[in-house]
């Protein structure tokens, strides 16, 4: 056998070797690796490199540089081509957009006022239109009064931690059964369910279920009513509730989040800010319907001196021109209550949800005093384990029962500290969607308003236009008599 048939043979047993020993890093001494320029050799060799990237790179060791450039790359695949691959494999992992959430469509419609003078209440129906398969048909309607709504706020607030819950409208004893104010409150007890319906952490509570659909639902609330203790305390009362956290400052603790601290800092200044633009659309409002009254007055005042006036034709001025100011108090009526309807209800709602945002803040501050409690519990029992496993007169029964007590312990307090973090978490983005709803909210009701004050103004136009219709041919007759 000549030189070059001993080395070829070498190889090709050591190529043999790999195939068995992928993993090998070294060959035997004396064969060293020369240049193979036979086509049975490449055709292995390309074999080998579409088999195992490991197994390339072990056969490399091999092959001289002569040989390398003669290999043919392995084709990349092109950049595009994987981004593409990527793209699709993400689309089929992401969750849908649309579809998971079922449909809700909600109207408060009706609202009637019922029982005697001492008991008397409105009455609302409640319609809702569906398509989740948690109901039991697409579209039913119930009848709710004002505290069963309350009830519904105080259970969802109680169930749900850390979540703004969008607030009703604060009670009222003095003119609650005008029908401005109860046309008011139908529209904002209306957006309330509708803002429930719409929240992604709210729309399946059961509560809301009972709420919407329960035609016994009477019974079915005291059933559910919250246990005694704790969860009764926090709201016993709505309206004190919902009064004092509207009103009254944060509670006072030391914040271990500066974020925290920002934001209650921002909603003070926003809710004093609302409440000096409340009070100026309240004013407004007023000043309306002041105005419509003095219209009406004045409308009224023409009348006698039309019955006075011994000219026909005056007479019918005056006549015409009292009827105009008669109607144009209902036109400024009208506009203050769209006032009402359109700013000065999303106005005071977002007063109300500060005081909701205030609710979920003293949930984080629950969380974390009770993880800071259990927190020195913990410190406490770690003591008492030490100062057992110190005294060396102590049963070991006795060591490993306070060793239990201080892991158990120590779990315990991995688990509330989560949980305050979990609660912060949430309400961080509770109040990200507190702030894109504000600007929605706020710009859907600027635009309403200008619609509406530019409608009663065409109203106001149109009104002066029949005053020169009804008029127009009496000028003539007065010339025509002078003649």
């Amino acid at each position: 056998m000549n030189t070059f048939d001993s080395t070829h043979s070498s190889l090709d047993f050591n190529e043999s070797l790999l195939e068995s020993n992928p993993f090998a890093d070294s060959v035997p001494s004396g064969s060293e690796p020369i240049v193979n320029t036979t086509e049975q050799h490449q055709q292995q060799q390309e074999q080998q490199q579409e088999e195992s990237i490991s197994i390339k790179k072990d056969l490399k060791e091999f092959n001289t540089p002569q040989l390398q450039k003669e290999e043919e790359p392995i084709p990349k695949q092109p950049v595009s081509l994987q981004e593409e691959e990527q793209d699709t494999q993400s689309e089929s992992l992401q969750i849908p957009k649309s579809g998971s959430r079922p449909y809700f469509e909600i109207s408060i419609e009706d609202p009637q006022k019922v029982g005697d003078a001492i008991n008397a209440h409105i009455v609302y129906k409640v319609r809702t239109k569906t398509n989740s398969p948690a109901f039991r048909s697409s579209e039913f309607i119930v009848a709710r009064r004002y505290r069963d709504f309350l009830w519904l706020y105080n259970q969802l607030t109680l169930g749900n931690p850390g979540v703004i819950v969008p607030p009703v409208p604060e009670k009222h004893a003095l003119g609650r059964f005008q029908d401005d104010f109860v046309e008011s409150r139908r529209v904002a007890l209306e957006r309330c369910l509708q803002k429930i319906v719409a929240h992604p952490m709210l729309y399946g509570d059961p509560d809301l279920k009972v709420f919407l659909e329960s035609e016994s639902f009477n019974i079915e609330k005291r059933q559910r009513r919250a246990e005694p203790g704790e969860r009764i305390s926090f709201m016993r009362s709505f309206g004190e509730t919902i009064s004092n956290a509207a009103t009254s400052p944060f509670s006072k603790f030391i914040e271990v989040d500066e974020w925290f601290g920002s934001k209650r800092n921002q909603l003070d200044a926003l809710e004093t800010q609302l409440k000096g633009l409340l009070k100026s659309v309240e004013g407004v409002v007023k000043q309306r319907k002041e105005v419509g009254s003095a219209t009406a007055e004045f409308g009224e005042s023409m009348f006698p001196l039309a019955s006075a006036e011994l000219n026909h034709n005056l007479s019918t001025h005056l006549k015409v021109l009292g009827e105009i100011q008669k109607k144009m108090k209902q036109v400024h009526e009208e506009q203050a209550q769209y006032d009402i309807i359109t700013l000065e209800n999303t106005i005071d709602e977002y007063i109300r949800i500060i005081g909701s945002i205030r609710i979920a803040f003293n949930a984080r501050v629950k969380a974390y005093q009770t993880y800071q409690q259990a927190d020195g519990e913990l410190q406490r029992k770690m003591a008492i384990f030490e100062k057992t496993k110190a005294q060396q007169k102590n049963k070991p029964e006795k060591l490993a029962s306070s060793q239990q007590e201080m892991n158990e312990m120590k779990q315990k307090v991995e688990e509330l500290e989560q949980e305050f973090h979990d609660v912060s978490k949430l309400i961080k983005n509770e109040l990200d969607r507190f702030d894109k709803e504000k600007v929605e909210d706020f710009r859907d009701s600027v635009q309403q308003f200008l619609r509406s004050m530019i409608e009663h103004q065409k109203q106001i136009v149109a009104l002066w236009e029949t005053y020169f219709e009804q008029t127009a041919g009496l000028d003539d007759d007065d010339d025509d008599e002078e003649q």
